[in-house]
């Protein structure tokens, strides 16, 4: 069983939230997701709250249950019910309204140190196995079984105000 988290606020999904649910295809909760309807073209002029709702929309309408953005924070979770290609498929559709997708193009330093900090902070509340992000890397991505951790959420909780703290 895979889950990867996406309740990261928007605006700082734009630089700090992976998405997806890995290559298994197995159940999964992403941080932030991706968006377009059919074709993938530039990004369109709107808000990251916006974004974050038109890619929920999008989503659901390519046939991926997702709810809207609550308090700033875009949730995918996936639990095995929709194929890994349907996931796929929408996620390339709905790439256009992706906040991740359409961020910055470089890699922020400021957020990427956050996401090193949440990384070190879940690790001293119990997640043990909690991966560093790689260099460059926009988001947070994690193996689906870290959620399974009996610390994962309480964590995760805590963690959260690294990440706030980065925007400043």
């Amino acid at each position: 069983m895979r889950k990867i988290l996406a309740a990261v606020p928007v605006a700082l999904a734009l630089a700090l939230a992976g998405c997806g649910s890995g290559d298994d295809g197995g159940t999964g909760v992403a941080s932030a997701g991706g968006a377009a309807s059919t074709t993938a073209g530039s990004a369109p002029t709107m808000g990251n709250g916006d974004m974050g709702l038109k890619y929920a929309q999008c989503m659901r309408e390519n046939g991926v249950p997702m709810e809207d953005p609550v308090d700033g924070r875009i949730t995918l979770k996936l639990d095995g019910s929709v194929p890994r290609e349907t996931v796929d498929k929408a996620q390339e559709a709905c790439r256009q309204y992706n906040p991740q997708e359409n961020g910055a193009a470089k890699s922020d330093p400021k957020m990427e140190q956050a996401a090193r900090d949440f990384a070190v902070c879940m690790r001293e509340n119990g997640v043990e196995a909690f991966p560093d992000p790689e260099p460059g890397q926009k988001g947070i991505r994690i193996d689906g079984s870290l959620s399974q951790d009996p610390d994962f959420e309480q964590a995760s909780q805590k963690c959260q105000e690294v990440l706030a703290g980065a925007r400043g």
